[in-house]
């Protein structure tokens, strides 16, 4: 398995299932347009022929300054906070069966894509709107609740790059 852009022409997603209407749909019916208009780049999990095994979006985001949790807020400019958000991650329902990890694999390939993208232009951290069972997922990854409901969640810049030196 191996993470790349997603090419609509060459990958197998007409019969991803992940559990969720709206993410397949995404994926089947609108993930090209993202592409083609710049809202999101879009990445695949590609199993054997191509076929889609998980996908996630990225696009730039912001924060309010009032969204950031205290002891963050006090470090920073009161400006909106320049960000990466991750639209939509799934994997499918077999390769989750399969036990392959795609949604780790998904999301460590996203948090270097960040890393690449902080290299070249101001980014402070990754953010996410999480689905009420995901949030379990991304808080074993260091991600930190933004909102009280607990399922807007962030991961700073400076966090991602302690992980990738250890």
């Amino acid at each position: 398995m191996k993470v790349v852009l997603f090419d609509g022409r060459h990958h197998d997603h007409g019969q991803f299932a992940c559990g969720h209407a709206e993410l397949d749909e995404y994926l089947k019916r609108y993930a090209r347009q993202s592409m083609r208009h710049h809202l999101a780049q879009v990445y695949v999990a590609e199993g054997e022929n191509g076929r889609v095994l998980g996908y996630y979006t990225l696009s730039a985001a912001s924060l309010r300054y009032d969204e950031l949790p205290n002891d963050l807020a006090r470090q920073l400019p009161k400006h909106p906070v320049p960000a990466v958000l991750i639209g939509r991650m799934a994997s499918d329902r077999t390769a989750r069966a399969a036990g392959l990890k795609v949604g780790s694999r998904l999301l460590i390939h996203a948090l270097r894509q960040t890393l690449q993208a902080a290299a070249t232009i101001g980014v402070q951290c990754v953010i996410v709107d999480s689905k009420p069972q995901a949030v379990g997922f991304y808080l074993r990854f260091g991600f930190i609740t933004l909102t009280q409901d607990g399922l807007k969640l962030y991961l700073p810049v400076a966090t991602i790059m302690k992980m990738v030196d250890h």
